[in-house]
């Protein structure tokens, strides 16, 4: 939680936000060590062709529900709007610096006791420009 916490700290603080539109170019935050990701809780997804053995995250949110959105080599910080729940999963909505991001989750999958996978698809808007990418990634809590 710690690591996360600063993480949030320091992509809100230190890294400004730019005016261009970087698609994902595999860019990502990485958790340092397996042990550290398994004590903190939040949620964590990879591209869905990116092994989450890689910790190579474009999309990070606290149990809190604020979140990182790895934009190329930029790290957007955003707040949890809302979670809308259907019959085949739930969708998590987030917005901030001028980004407006869907986490939308189907496939849940029980990995232990603390820790729930997922995977889904991620919805990022920011303007008139659109991305929308397969991910896949866990929850622990």
């Amino acid at each position: 939680m710690i690591i996360l916490a600063t993480l949030i700290v320091y992509a809100g603080l230190a890294v400004p936000v730019t005016d261009a539109w970087h698609l994902v170019k595999r860019g990502s935050v990485s958790i340092e060590s397996k042990e550290s990701c398994q004590q903190d809780a939040g949620y964590f997804f990879a591209l869905r062709e990116v092994s989450l053995a890689k910790k190579d995250y474009i999309f990070l949110a606290d149990p809190l529900k604020r979140a990182i959105f790895v934009d190329g080599d930029t790290n957007i910080v955003m707040s949890h709007t809302m979670t809308i729940k259907n019959g085949r999963g739930f969708s998590m909505y987030f917005s901030g610096a001028n980004y407006n991001a869907i986490l939308s989750l189907k496939n849940e999958k029980q990995i232990d006791a603390g820790t729930i996978g997922y995977e889904g698809t991620l919805f990022v808007r920011r303007g008139s420009e659109k991305l929308k990418v397969a991910v896949h990634g866990f929850q622990h809590r």
